[in-house]
């Protein structure tokens, strides 16, 4: 009995220290299928979204002296989609009006008259295209400032600023407007902008200006705390009346793709603004939706010959190279 057990025993002993070792085998294994598992996540949230799908060659071909097509959206992502000179200080025209905008939205009472007389307007050689009654109210003078860059709009806008915004000075008028403007440009991060007047008009020697960048940040923050300012830049036209409704004064959008439908993402569009001086050329900020995604879309071009065809090749560019 004693010989059979140590005869069992020498086949037991081997038997067993194979199996432990197949055990140990798949006990290993299985923690580093873990491990590549993790690595898997891991590399998988540190993908950058939208996540680029174009080939190495895809070039967008942008004719212009800065351009910039920037994601964002509410779960944090965030990302330079194109990029062209975009921290270069540039002319940036009728823009400007946007943060014109933005002012009279946040300082101003829209229900009270702007009250421009025929003494202003003979006196101010601003005015030389002033479309607007005496009677008419704030909020619908932001219509032709925006929609059609009326720069009368924008300049009658700034000279009764004294009555809404606190200044120790009175009667500032237009110099206190600009000083907020660049206030405001401050406040929301645009450290390479510059306003002189409300209008973006050049004047001999200087001009407003800012970088691609920089308007990216501006069109960001107009989406989340100023988008009244985006939904009347969609508005085709306006129909500007005289107290009696007697006569009016239409303006029509200088934003050529709310006039046309050729390509399939205008249908994302949700707002605009267009620009144009002789030093700056041609300007132009267009936001989108994105297709899938709670986000948005800026995209910019300065100092282009044509800001339309320019932007159309930008953001198809983007919709080529990106998955959204």
């Amino acid at each position: 009995m004693k010989e059979r057990f140590i005869k069992n025993r020498a086949i037991l002993i081997p038997v067993f220290a194979i199996c432990l070792s197949v055990a140990l085998f798949f006990f290993v294994s299985s923690f580093s299928n873990e491990d590549d598992l993790e690595i898997e996540v891991s590399e998988e949230k540190t993908k950058e979204y939208p996540e680029y799908i174009g080939e190495k060659d895809l070039d967008a071909d942008i004719n212009a002296r800065a351009a910039i097509s920037y994601y964002f959206d509410k779960d944090g992502n965030e990302r330079n989609l194109y990029e062209m000179n975009i921290e270069e200080r540039l002319p940036i025209a009728s823009i400007s009006k946007l943060m014109s905008a933005v002012i009279v939205l946040k300082y101003y009472d829209l229900d009270e008259e702007v009250g421009i007389s025929e003494n202003d307007i003979l006196t101010h050689s601003e005015f030389r295209d002033f479309r607007a009654w005496e009677e008419t109210k704030v909020l619908e003078m932001l219509y032709p400032m925006i929609i059609e860059s009326n720069n009368s709009a924008a300049f009658a806008l700034a000279m009764i600023s004294d009555r809404f915004l606190k200044s120790s000075d009175e009667n500032r008028g237009v110099e206190l407007f600009v000083e907020m403007m660049n206030r405001e440009a401050e406040e929301m991060g645009m450290n390479n902008t510059q306003f002189i007047n409300a209008s973006g008009l050049d004047t001999v020697s200087d001009y407003n200006y800012s970088t691609a960048s920089d308007l990216a940040i501006f069109a960001k923050n107009i989406i989340l705390d100023n988008d009244d300012i985006f939904e009347i830049s969609m508005h085709r036209s306006y129909n500007l009346y005289s107290p009696d409704k007697t006569i009016y004064y239409e303006s029509f959008n200088t934003n050529q793709f709310l006039h046309n439908n050729k390509n399939d993402w205008q249908d994302y569009i949700i707002g605009g603004k267009t620009g144009f001086t002789l030093a700056s050329k041609g300007c132009l900020i267009i936001v989108l939706s994105s297709p899938e995604k709670d986000g948005y879309i800026v995209n910019v071009v300065l100092g282009t010959e044509d800001r339309f065809k320019e932007m159309e090749k930008l953001i198809n560019y983007t919709y080529k190279a990106y998955s959204f």
